[in-house]
């Protein structure tokens, strides 16, 4: 019993080492602190903050000129609105998913390309830290920017379609989505020199994923839909799969069921699974392999340095 006891003792210990060595790989990352301060110091981050609000103050506006011209029906204001906030999602997801890509398809390239890498690598901080640090600190430049935006974000809510709340939420699930493709571009910048090259492919791979998946619905479910007017086992299969492959229309139906909207399901199956949460669990999933990986091969010489520090 005694033996038991002590074994589980060092096991729990060993658990709660991991924890913390963790915790502190995220929350006292030195790279954190360092990459946020150059990159928010210069005048450069004040002027994509400043373009970035001009930009949706613009649509803002555009919007509201085009809502008192042109709505005068109350029965249409809840479907213009609509459209609006879904444009104004896909906007800020499209402008914060591109942003973080470049930032970290830049992250270790530009340690190759200014051959500091290996200077880097000599600190006692792990191959792990060292990643995380590149990707928190890609992904806090966002979300500065994405704070700065939010009394814009806040005339969804004064407009009633939805609460703060599933605004939130939406939020949170364009954040998911860009860390995903955020840590893909990671990882190809350990793989690849330069961080153009590793840009470049995630923004192809975005663009083709969605490509696929409406091929996938083209070529597998549309042949269906003209023989029942309910979507079949088959359709049911083809439509779920597109939606699950695809962060555009994952982030579509998820607005869709968030917002509560009336607006008809272009790709409609019957499973009480969504598309959206399979798709949540790919980015989720592929978020934790792609940061493994890339610290994996940011040294592939020193793989034990993984996650354990180099003696001091």
């Amino acid at each position: 019993m005694k033996i038991r006891e002590i074994i589980s003792k060092q096991g729990s210990e060993e658990v709660l080492k991991n924890i913390k060595r963790f915790l502190t790989a995220i929350f006292s990352n030195p790279i954190v602190t360092k990459e946020i301060k150059q990159r928010t110091r210069g005048l450069k981050f004040s002027f994509t903050i400043a373009g970035w609000l001009l930009l949706m103050t613009l649509f803002t506006i555009m919007f509201l000129k085009s809502y008192t011209r042109s709505v005068v029906v109350i029965s249409r204001y809840r479907s213009f609105v609509e459209s609006f906030c879904v444009f104004l999602i896909f906007l800020f997801a499209g402008f914060f998913e591109l942003l973080v890509v470049i930032l970290c398809s830049q992250a270790i390239a530009k340690e190759k390309e200014n051959q500091t890498l290996d200077i880097l690598l000599s600190t006692p901080l792990t191959n792990f830290e060292i990643v995380v640090g590149k990707m928190i600190a890609a992904a806090g430049e966002a979300l500065i920017l994405f704070f700065s935006a939010v009394p814009i974000l806040v005339l969804l809510y004064f407009y009633g379609i939805t609460s703060m709340g599933n605004i939130l939420l939406i939020m949170l699930y364009v954040f998911v989505i860009i860390l995903f493709y955020g840590s893909l571009s990671l990882l190809l910048s350990t793989l690849i020199k330069k961080g153009i090259a590793a840009t470049v492919i995630v923004v192809s791979i975005v663009i083709a994923s969605t490509i696929f998946s409406y091929f996938i619905f083209v070529t597998g479910a549309q042949p269906f839909v003209s023989n029942s007017p309910q979507p079949g086992k088959t359709q049911n299969f083809w439509n779920l799969l597109s939606i699950s492959l695809s962060s555009t229309f994952a982030l579509i139906e998820f607005t869709i069921v968030r917002l509560n909207s009336d607006m008809p399901a272009f790709f409609p199956y019957h499973y009480k699974i969504r598309g959206y949460q399979i798709h949540l669990i790919i980015c989720i999933v592929g978020t934790i392999l792609n940061i493994f990986l890339s610290a994996l091969f940011l040294s592939p010489l020193r793989r034990i340095r993984i996650f354990r520090r180099k003696p001091n």
